[in-house]
């Protein structure tokens, strides 16, 4: 069975639409006419850039997670609870650093011996014990000690005696 939806005897029976739907039709059109996207989209971050995946190079884009203990895939993007566990790794693989501080303003002693004025000793983590991480974790901190330079650093150990 045809049915005819529309005849020219129909359509003069059909009544107009109301002047007030048309207005509201061209306002929305107007509207979505002028949007555009304030960001550009930002790529997540995936398993393949997380510290503790380990990627198996296969042509599955297959990988070990271990944060989580099993497979994962590099695609696969980062939970709030992968960083979690990334944060967590990263403060255990953290390496406490006893950091010598002193003053640039000298100090003469009785002898003629000249030496700093003021020395302190802090701590910082670093990843690893190297020139490059400790100034890099001392600029963090730096204003809280001005006119101090780093005279010497080595590791802390949580069972050593001063």
């Amino acid at each position: 069975m045809t049915r005819v939806l529309s005849t020219s005897k129909n359509r003069e029976e059909q009544p107009s639409r109301s002047p007030y739907l048309q207005i509201i039709i061209i306002s929305i059109m107007e509207q979505n006419k002028d949007f555009s996207p304030t960001q550009t989209l930002q790529p997540c971050a995936t398993c393949a850039d997380c510290p503790m995946f380990s990627d198996f190079q296969d042509s599955r884009n297959r990988g070990w997670c271990s944060a989580f203990e099993k497979l994962a895939r590099t695609h696969h993007p980062r939970t709030n609870s992968c960083e979690f566990a990334i944060k967590e790794y990263e403060e255990q693989n953290s390496v406490e650093v006893a950091v010598t501080l002193c003053s640039h303003e000298l100090d003469i002693d009785d002898d003629g011996a000249i030496f700093p004025k003021e020395e302190r000793i802090i701590s910082l983590f670093v990843e690893e014990i190297t020139k490059k991480a400790v100034y890099e974790a001392f600029e963090a901190h730096q204003h809280d000690f001005p006119g101090f330079y780093i005279l010497a650093y080595h590791r802390c150990y949580p069972d050593a005696e001063f």
